[in-house]
């Protein structure tokens, strides 16, 4: 369903600076017991014989293993500096709640663990071989590591250099909130109006939460399971993203259930995550925005960027829809409600603050009536209300803010092109 705890737990332990770097080095650490193998068979004796930078002396395979185990460790030291330089220019210039994602970046995760590789399988011969020992292949396997070490490095500094561009990361944020929506969306049925029908019309026994934190994943599959065995329902009533105290509802359980089923599938946190949060995902954006319209940035072109990004997001939403919240059994038979955020609670979270602070910024203000027509060209008939609600609200704020005649002007020319676009929607099959 729309999410799943164990998922989310196994993407947490997998993020960061730990496992796949930690995976890399453990690798480098066995390839380097693999390599001395060889070389004392008698697998490769011929292979040595006809290439001729094999031959090498036990002097000279010291010397060229020393030599890659220290660099090795002086570029990753160097790796991991510029790394937390790159963070603190994102946490001041873009936003500090980015800092995760950066973090997620596999091409950060994958050149700390390629160096550790090679510094470890370089260190481990070292330490294995005898005096006598000529561990040929594997001084060329540390060889070909180094290589690609080194060629892998050029591709992160140019990778790194992009992430520091805001319009980049603005994007980059954006195509994954959208390819969490097209994922939901095409594994899961749609909000349906009569949906809520469904729902118990008494009160069910509440379910407190055990801890204070942010609703970050929610297990459908243990409570569909647990619901449809106690012949009952369960209605979450935790929004994902949303903050909850302990002791307060997190859910409504009607029949036989038990409510510490229903907490462990709702997992609290003390921080939000763009897993399974579309609105946290909003904020990233939206903050990249606001901080940018501050007084002491005034950066207009940033927050066109944002808007722009926004609104194909946006577009995608109203043009989709919402997961449904409600989930039955084989049957038919409905046993677990997830509330969810509506469509226009996901536009309103995004449209709402940009308007506010907009007002009196007569270039990002065009932007954003042109972003409202645009998504109106592609939303369905039953949400172009909201849309219209929007632009009404653009509309009252820019002719209070905007003294020029000229730029009124201008600005009413494209609210009434939006609301042509909205009109056309309203028609719309």
């Amino acid at each position: 369903m729309y999410f799943n705890a164990f998922t989310a737990r196994i993407h947490v332990l997998v993020r960061g600076f730990f496992f796949l770097p930690g995976l890399l080095a453990v690798l480098g650490v066995l390839l380097a017991v693999a390599t001395v193998a060889v070389d004392r068979s008698s697998i490769a004796t011929s292979l040595f014989d006809y290439v001729a930078f094999l031959n090498i002396s036990a002097d000279g395979a010291r010397s060229v293993l020393s030599t890659i185990a220290g660099a090795m460790m002086t570029v990753l030291s160097l790796v991991y500096s510029l790394t937390l330089v790159v963070f603190t220019l994102a946490a001041g210039n873009i936003g500090p709640r980015l800092l995760e994602t950066f973090t997620d970046n596999r091409v950060n995760q994958t050149t700390i663990g390629l160096l550790g590789a090679t510094f470890l399988h370089a260190l481990i011969v070292l330490y294995i071989v005898g005096d006598d020992d000529v561990p040929r292949f594997a001084v060329a396997t540390a060889i070909v590591l180094a290589t690609v070490s080194f060629f892998w490095l050029v591709y992160f500094v140019h990778d790194t250099a992009r992430r520091v561009m805001v319009d980049n990361e603005i994007a980059r944020t954006q195509r994954k909130l959208r390819s969490t929506i097209e994922r939901l969306l095409s594994d899961e049925p749609r909000e349906e109006p009569d949906d809520r029908e469904a729902l118990p019309k008494e009160d069910g026994a509440p379910v407190p939460a055990a801890r204070s934190g942010y609703i970050t994943a929610i297990g459908t599959a243990p409570l569909l399971s647990e619901a449809s065995a106690k012949d009952g329902f369960i209605r979450i009533v935790a929004v994902p993203g949303h903050f909850v105290i302990q002791g307060q509802p997190i859910a409504y359980v009607y029949g036989e259930i038990e409510g510490d089923r229903v907490r462990r599938a709702v997992r609290i946190e003390d921080a939000r995550t763009p897993d399974g949060d579309m609105q946290f995902a909003i904020h990233l954006t939206l903050e990249i925005a606001l901080r940018a319209l501050s007084p002491g940035i005034n950066d207009s072109y940033t927050a066109i960027s944002s808007i722009d990004q926004l609104s194909a997001s946006l577009a995608l939403i109203l043009q989709r829809g919402v997961p449904s919240s409600l989930i039955c059994d084989s049957d038919g038979k409905p046993r677990v409600w997830v509330e969810l955020l509506e469509v226009k609670d996901m536009v309103g979270t995004a449209l709402h603050p940009l308007r506010r602070v907009t007002r009196g910024n007569v270039m990002v203000t065009m932007r954003l009536v042109d972003a409202v027509g645009r998504m109106a060209l592609v939303t369905r008939r039953h949400h172009a209300p909201i849309l219209a609600e929007h632009l009404l609200l653009i509309a009252s704020g820019a002719c209070r803010s905007v003294d020029t005649r000229e730029d009124r002007t201008a600005i009413a020319e494209l609210i009434r092109r939006a609301r042509r676009s909205i009109h056309a929607a309203r028609g719309r099959h």
